[in-house]
């Protein structure tokens, strides 16, 4: 199996006129999500996001387009017959992820030095344990919070609470019976992220994407 990672940083905002020209060739419904967001960090997001999904499929040589994206009873968005996605955002960076051989979960997270402490319920007793006893708690805070995260994203048949997420070792998390294989990505110095699929990836190729 192989996986294709794309990822675009934004620490300024686009120009007026080209942030209009990308939002432009989205269709109507994806337009107004974007454009619903207070904050340019999240408009970027969820525009850049939508781009980086149609490069990934157009790299794949696979037809594609926003409107043809459907939703399970879940809210998961996915494409008939399509590979698998999943795209996650943190701070000033955008990710997607494509899997042609399986389901797919993506989470990032920046690093902000927030109080973690107020999300020790999303854990278990050892877990919290390890948090707690690492060299940088915090950091490790953020490791154990993508993986579940993407676990949770990839699982894709509802709402999955945290705490049912196992982590079982660095590279393995499982919920509900299935065990799934984790991959640490490290796109920037103070991002955590990891990637969960089905099976160990053969190959997984990642590209940052310019806008």
């Amino acid at each position: 199996m192989a996986v294709s990672i794309y990822y675009s940083v934004f620490d300024t905002p686009l120009s007026e006129h080209r942030f209009e020209r990308l939002l432009a060739v989205l269709p109507e419904q994806a337009r107004r999500k974007v454009l619903r967001f207070y904050r340019w960090e999240d408009a970027h997001a969820a525009l850049l996001g939508k781009h980086l999904l149609l490069h990934a499929f157009e790299q794949l040589g696979r037809q594609g387009d926003l409107e043809s994206v459907l939703y399970t009873p879940a809210g998961r968005p996915y494409w008939t017959d399509g590979p698998d996605f999943n795209i996650s955002h943190s701070g000033n960076m955008v990710v997607c992820a494509v899997d042609t051989s399986g389901r797919v979960g993506i989470d990032i997270e920046q690093n902000r030095g927030i109080d973690f402490r107020d999300f020790r319920e999303q854990f278990t007793e050892n877990e919290w344990q390890q948090v707690m006893g690492a060299p940088d708690p915090m950091w490790q805070f953020y490791q154990y919070w993508t993986m579940k995260e993407a676990v949770a994203k990839a699982n894709g048949v509802g709402i999955v609470e945290l705490p049912a997420v196992h982590i079982l070792s660095n590279s393995a998390v499982e919920l509900q019976g299935f065990t799934w294989t984790l991959t640490p990505l490290t796109l920037q110095e103070t991002y955590a992220g990891h990637l969960a699929t089905e099976a160990n990836p053969a190959f997984i190729s990642i590209e940052k994407i310019t806008f």
